[in-house]
């Protein structure tokens, strides 16, 4: 987490990939909970049955699905530049709430589909029907969030602790997040390769011979400071990698591009400007 479990929420949350998985994971949801849910319901009107209903259905999740993909970006953009708190979450959340259920509620009146109740009683059922397909899957998106931040909180505890008291007598890296905080220590040949997300970098490292990964808060420029003097380098805008772990390089279809050891085996393709960097490294080192 990027504070404190207690008032931040996990990075995954604000992860533009992950994000945008939830929406359609959202959707897919929503489709399933509307059809078991429609026999029960006075206000649903989704389906399929006449051409009319089809088209609204289409419409109205075209136009929902492009609200939460817009939310979802602008929350992106929001945790790129401030630490979004729990509470700010949960508010943004709301949000998203409010505003698919005007447009549910737009499509019944409008396309007056459902209306076997009066406006008063939809103004009701309309924003808990909205509530519980989107309080089901973002619960279950936000626990295994959870998980997957406090797994990783374990697997920094082993690697930062046992490494510092296992590797004293060798250099280690101390990495910090964009606050200049301290997060995790990694011997410099256990790194592999460093790839850049928006306003994150994930590393990744061995780990008793297996590759693992760590999502840190931190730019590029504060990583490459960091790594200064060591045998990791950038090889694109978007990657930096531990020339010690290269095992083939050279120029394939056109484009430059290395291959490290295993266990992650990745094939890299590598800009020439940074390509030139590298066989300098690779020189120093034979």
């Amino acid at each position: 987490m990027t504070k404190n479990g207690n008032n931040t929420v996990p990075k995954l949350m604000l992860q533009k990939r992950f994000l945008l998985c939830t929406v359609l994971f959202v959707s897919l949801f929503s489709m399933l909970f509307m059809v078991i849910y429609q026999p029960f319901s006075a206000t649903t009107w989704f389906g399929f049955g006449s051409m009319k209903k089809a088209g609204v259905t289409a419409l109205f999740y075209l136009v929902a699905v492009l609200s939460l993909v817009i939310s979802k970006l602008l929350l992106v953009k929001y945790g790129n530049d401030h630490i979004v708190s729990t509470r700010r979450f949960l508010l943004w959340h709301l949000a998203e709430f409010f505003v698919i259920a005007t447009e549910y509620y737009f499509f019944t009146v409008y396309f007056k589909l459902g209306l076997s109740r009066e406006l008063p009683q939809l103004l009701i059922r309309i924003p808990s029907c909205v509530a519980l397909i989107l309080a089901i899957p973002y619960s279950m998106v936000w626990f295994y969030a959870q998980y997957k931040a406090k797994k990783e909180e374990l697997e920094l505890f082993k690697v930062t602790h046992k490494r510092e008291a296992m590797e004293s007598g060798r250099h280690l890296i101390r990495f910090r997040d964009s606050q200049g905080k301290h997060k995790m220590s990694l011997s410099e040949d256990s790194i592999y390769y460093i790839e850049s997300q928006d306003n994150y970098v994930q590393i990744f490292y061995d780990l008793e011979g297996k590759l693992s990964s760590y999502l840190l808060r931190c730019s590029t420029q504060r990583i490459e400071e960091d790594l200064e003097c060591t045998s990791v380098v950038r090889c694109r805008r978007s990657f930096l990698v531990n020339t010690t772990k290269i095992v083939r390089y050279g120029k394939e279809h056109g484009h430059f591009t290395i291959t490290l050891d295993q266990p992650s085996g990745k094939t890299i393709t590598v800009t020439p400007a940074y390509y030139r960097t590298i066989l300098s490294k690779l020189d120093k080192r034979s």
